[in-house]
């Protein structure tokens, strides 16, 4: 179920298990762009705090990292099985924390 829903959405970084990472419907690797995971942590804060347009800055700001980071070819079945293997090893708590995050980014996508 999650993976068809990182599928269907843009790129976005999420935290996974203590790693940061671009998913989506046409990347999944590590992020390890400081100032990329910087904005993570302030949209989480900013959305936590209810300051939708601190918030709505954070989120595009992640949008666009996520965009810079797309590897050319796209190749759908490796990014498929990336997030899999991804998901697979992720600890019941990790997964619970991911699928907030999906939610989360569905609701402000909207």
């Amino acid at each position: 179920m999650m993976l068809e829903t990182l599928l269907g959405l843009p790129g976005f970084i999420y935290q996974a298990g203590g790693t940061y990472y671009f998913l989506g419907k046409w990347i999944c690797k590590e992020c390890t762009d400081v100032d990329a995971t910087d904005c993570v942590a302030m949209y989480q804060m900013c959305r936590d705090a209810k300051e939708e347009k601190e918030a709505s800055l954070y989120f595009q700001k992640i949008r666009a990292y996520s965009d810079f980071a797309l590897e050319i070819p796209y190749d759908p079945e490796k990014i498929r099985t990336g997030i899999q293997s991804l998901l697979d090893s992720l600890s019941p708590e990790a997964a619970a924390s991911l699928e907030k995050q999906i939610r989360q980014v569905q609701e402000d996508m909207q």
